[in-house]
């Protein structure tokens, strides 16, 4: 979902609380976020410049919650499931694994409207 920012400028932290009706304090896990340093330090150039980007936003907006390393889905479904939180998400193989665990997910479809699945006030 954060790289949804670059590819359709889009204000994902406000369309993700216009869509919950609440503020929302977005969240990334430490092992997604060396994942993105890996690619800004990586040789391919737009990808590169874009993490980098990403990493100031990170730095400014996010809280960065430990984990217990290893694959970075399974990190995302296990910290959420165990912490009740909400994960925005286009990857369409982690929000079937997210689904599958009773995780709820946000993500942004084809013509940019944000869709909330499997939210249980």
């Amino acid at each position: 979902m954060l790289m949804a920012i670059f590819e359709k400028p889009v204000n994902v932290i406000g369309r993700v609380e216009d869509l919950l009706e609440a503020k929302v304090e977005p969240i990334i896990l430490k092992s997604q976020l060396k994942e993105i340093e890996r690619i800004a330090s990586s040789r391919r150039w737009r990808a590169s410049r874009i993490a980098k980007t990403l990493l100031k936003l990170i730095e400014s907006k996010f809280e960065v919650v430990d984990d217990p390393g290893g694959n970075v889905d399974e990190a995302i479904v296990g910290v959420s499931k165990r912490e009740g939180f909400i994960v925005a998400t286009n990857d369409r193989e982690l929000r079937r694994k997210l689904r599958k665990n009773g995780v709820t997910v946000i993500y942004m479809k084809s013509d940019g409207k944000f869709e909330l699945e499997g939210y249980q006030p």
